[in-house]
């Protein structure tokens, strides 16, 4: 089995040397050492190698993070970073090149080996993604375009599950590695880059399969009596206690009591979908505002914020899966879960409604009609 090949990209020549026999020691292959960011794109694009371990402050014209971008986009090449000092910009500019890691100067030879098994194996699981998408578009355009478009969010998702994932491995290794050194404030904010990435990661893992559930057609509504206020009432309670005193949290209604009979899985997916949307593109401090309107053929759900609003264009495809308007690119978020709350309320032979204006709030309207009959998505 031939070793894996990775190009080293460095301007300090006893860096490099230095990369380049601790990577042969570890067993890769070393086909070159470049000193530039043309260098490297020249280099990539002749000896394709499995990995490029690039540093992001290079001399010449375009530094690593242009050339990173250039041998991502032309040959499909995972780029892992070698950094030592960065400012915040340089760093938020190398995040904005998806990189496959990142590798501290000076480095650790166990952390290196580590980085870039994990980097090659997630290339080869996005590449072989990429491969199935590619397969199901040849094949049965109208027959099989269901499974197209489940080819496709499996692509979007092993895309999503990166960033958390480089996160906590980049944590991990920084407490490992420096913790010791580091003050308990310091060794507290990895901490909590961990454990928030792990609750995205839990997040979106159960969204795609909620929505996994829905297009197989396994979900199937299960009507059982319940008490519609006391249920809102709960799930604005928990919201409440986890999101402290950094919002609103607002519930009116017009009656005191209400038996209804709906899907009580359906509509907690349905209820908590929609408030943590209103919570994520709402400013700290505002309302937020679940308001319930009952009478004898509907019930009526009502989920207003003081958020960044949805623009008209993209309104049409809001309930579409991974889709993401462009005023919210920058605020974290998968686009599931406005798709899981269609097909609860479909589900219910409901309707939705939005009403939303940008940089003032958005309201959704949700009408889930009192007799159902027992359906299948």
């Amino acid at each position: 089995m031939n070793p894996i090949q990775i190009l080293i990209v460095e301007d300090e020549q006893l860096v490099a040397d230095d990369l380049r026999e601790t990577l042969e020691h570890l067993g890769y292959g070393v086909p070159a050492l470049v000193a530039s960011g043309e260098e490297a794109i020249f280099m990539a694009g002749n000896l394709r190698p499995d990995l490029v371990l690039m540093d992001i402050r290079l001399e010449g014209k375009i530094d690593g993070i242009e050339a990173s971008f250039a041998i991502q986009s032309r040959f499909d090449l995972p780029v892992v970073y070698l950094t030592a000092n960065a400012d915040r910009a340089t760093l938020e500019r190398a995040k904005a090149s998806h990189p496959f890691g990142y590798i501290l100067k000076p480095f650790d030879e166990r952390i290196l080996a580590t980085t870039i098994e994990i980097a090659i194996s997630r290339h080869q699981t996005e590449v072989e993604v990429k491969e199935a998408l590619i397969a199901a578009k040849n094949s049965q355009q109208i027959a099989e375009s269901k499974n197209q478009m489940k080819s496709q969010h499996l692509y979007m998702a092993a895309h999503e599950f990166r960033n958390p994932l480089t996160t906590i491995k980049l944590s991990a290794e920084m407490l490992n590695t420096y913790g010791k050194q580091m003050s308990e404030e310091k060794k507290q904010k990895h901490i909590d880059r961990i454990e928030s990435a792990t609750d995205s990661l839990t997040n979106l893992l159960e969204n795609i399969l909620t929505l996994g559930r829905a297009e197989a057609d396994n979900f199937v509504l299960n009507p059982t009596l319940i008490e519609v206020v006391s249920f809102c009432e709960e799930i604005v309670e928990s919201l409440r206690l986890t999101l402290k005193e950094h919002y609103e949290i607002s519930f009116v209604t017009n009656t005191q009591s209400f038996i209804a009979c709906l899907d009580e899985q359906l509509l907690w997916h349905l209820l908590n979908n929609l408030l943590s949307n209103a919570v994520k593109y709402s400013p700290r401090g505002s309302t937020i505002l679940l308001g319930l309107t009952c009478d004898e053929s509907s019930v009526y759900f009502q989920i207003k914020d003081q958020g960044v609003g949805i623009p008209l264009e993209f309104q049409a495809k809001l309930f579409e899966p991974f889709q993401r308007a462009a005023n919210v690119a920058t605020i974290p978020g998968t686009g599931l879960g406005l798709a899981i709350v269609k097909q609860c309320v479909d589900l219910h032979q409901g309707t939705i409604s939005i009403d939303s204006t940008l940089g003032q709030g958005t309201s959704f309207l949700v009408r889930l009609p009192l007799k159902v009959n027992s359906i299948s998505a």
